[in-house]
């Protein structure tokens, strides 16, 4: 997620200086905290193990963050917040119902190429009925699933449309689309690498866009 290293204080042998947490701009440090609750987990992950990736004492990171639970918040707030604007905006679009849905299932699906953390962490938490999982429901996901069925709904009143559920549109579009190009070594033991890779990511998710607008978007009957 970062191209180059996060840039900690000179201090001295023993103590690390006391406004080192201070000097690390605030988006880099939850970014990494967000990949390390992607990565091993909320259970997996702890105060110590923050401060010694970000190089400040475990007391200088409690004193900016509060708990483990508030610091997740704040991670996963900020970071949901930041990848979904590319989204979102589709729904205020100055279009009609069905170019707008096309242009969500087509930002979404090229979304899931750069946002292969949020796949992860969704994915985990997903799984199970927890305070986090409520979090992220309450706050991210039923917020779009009632925007997409109002659009769906529109969308309907003109043509015809899938029958699929939106929570089963959602999940093809985060865990499918999602998870094919976050699980970057299982395609490329597949044969499939470079569809996945940074040269063809993007033309890769128009595909898969164009697949799923085909189904979810069927032609009318004859005669109708």
């Amino acid at each position: 997620m970062f191209d180059r290293p996060i840039q900690t204080p000179l201090r001295t042998r023993g103590r690390p200086a006391q406004n080192a947490i201070l000097a690390i701009d605030e988006g880099e440090l939850l970014g990494l905290v967000f990949t390390t609750f992607a990565e091993r987990g909320y259970e997996g992950t702890t105060l110590r193990d923050l401060s010694k990736r970000l190089g400040v004492s475990h007391n200088l990171l409690n004193v900016r963050f509060g708990r483990k639970e508030e610091l997740w918040m704040r991670a996963v707030d900020w970071r949901m917040a930041k990848a979904s604007a590319t989204v979102v905006t589709v729904f205020d679009e100055n279009a009609d119902p069905e170019s707008r849905l096309r242009h969500l299932v087509e930002r979404f699906c090229l979304w899931a190429t750069r946002n292969s953390d949020i796949v992860a962490l969704t994915n985990l938490e997903g799984c199970r009925a927890t305070w986090r999982l409520d979090h992220i429901v309450d706050r991210f996901v039923l917020p779009f699933q009632r925007q997409l069925d109002d659009l769906l709904d529109a969308v309907r009143r003109e043509r015809p449309v899938s029958d699929l559920s939106t929570p089963a549109l959602m999940a093809l579009l985060v865990q499918g689309v999602g998870y094919y190009f976050s699980a970057v070594p299982m395609q490329e033991r597949l044969g499939a690498g470079s569809e996945v890779d940074g040269d063809h990511s993007a033309a890769q998710a128009g595909r898969m866009a164009a697949f799923l607008l085909a189904a979810l978007l069927p032609p009318a009957p004859h005669g109708g």
